[in-house]
């Protein structure tokens, strides 16, 4: 699990729960009307916007966003120099019967058994790159929409409650719950966007960075294992994807 992430979550919910718990009555800021008017009106517009198959995919992908974490480059790059080795050592036709790997790297390495062309493998493997960048970017969008349309159902909200409070002003009994709902649509509509939808996008997107840089260094990886490259240059140039603190300390002190 990230625990920035979820630190953060609870960070930024612990601060509102204490802010509305020092308030006189903090029963007040549970308003249902504007609950209705902001949530129902974020998910009956994103669902408009989107296909339903679509958001569903947003919020799996965000939970794992949130809940998983990508393998560290340097240990992929090792493996990856590894399983060069091993072909150089057994043969290409025989490193399908050591290799414990799955996914992405999996499909190149058993394009490379297979003995396909290069321009083949790459682009297969370019075209999955565009695939899973493009679903990233649905899914960024999607959180990115939300962001937008929770003020503004807040605003909503405040428009209905204003309409109620006119109306009320002849019968005070009514003026207090038209003022909530003034007032706690706005605070609804910006806490989903400013504390959940926002920085759910900005995970996504630092998500989806790590994971194509990953996936590219598979897809020079397949590349240099396929072309029968050295195992020290493949592990060269394979590092020129990570930053300089992220690479093999004995590779470092020779450069």
């Amino acid at each position: 699990m990230d625990r920035g992430s979820f630190l953060g979550v609870l960070l930024g919910v612990l601060l509102l729960a204490v802010a509305i718990g020092m308030g006189p009555n903090p029963r007040i800021f549970f308003h249902p009307a504007s609950t209705v008017v902001v949530v129902g009106g974020v998910i009956a517009a994103t669902m408009i916007r989107f296909p339903l198959e679509h958001v569903s995919y947003a919020f799996s992908i965000a939970s794992r966003a949130f809940f998983t974490r990508a393998p560290e480059t340097q240990a992929l790059v090792a493996q990856i120099v590894g399983l060069s080795q091993r072909a150089r050592r057994d043969g290409l036709l025989n490193m399908e019967k050591a290799m414990d790997v799955e996914g992405f790297l999996a499909k190149g390495l058993r394009m490379v058994v297979d003995q396909a062309e290069r321009d083949h493998i790459h682009a297969v493997l370019a075209a999955e790159l565009r695939s899973t960048q493009d679903r990233h970017l649905q899914g960024q969008e999607i959180f990115r929409f939300i962001a937008l349309s929770a003020p503004s159902f807040g605003m909503v909200g405040t428009l209905i409650g204003m309409v109620q409070l006119f109306a009320s002003i002849k019968n005070p009994s009514g003026v207090g719950d038209a003022m909530a709902l003034t007032l706690l649509s706005t605070l609804y509509g910006a806490v989903i966007a400013y504390l959940l939808a926002i920085p759910i996008a900005g995970k996504l997107e630092l998500r989806s960075k790590e994971e194509l840089q990953l996936k590219h260094i598979m897809l020079e990886g397949v590349l240099g294992i396929q072309a029968e490259m050295h195992p020290m240059a493949l592990e060269a140039q394979l590092n020129a994807f990570l930053a300089p603190k992220e690479r093999n300390p004995e590779r470092r002190t020779r450069g």
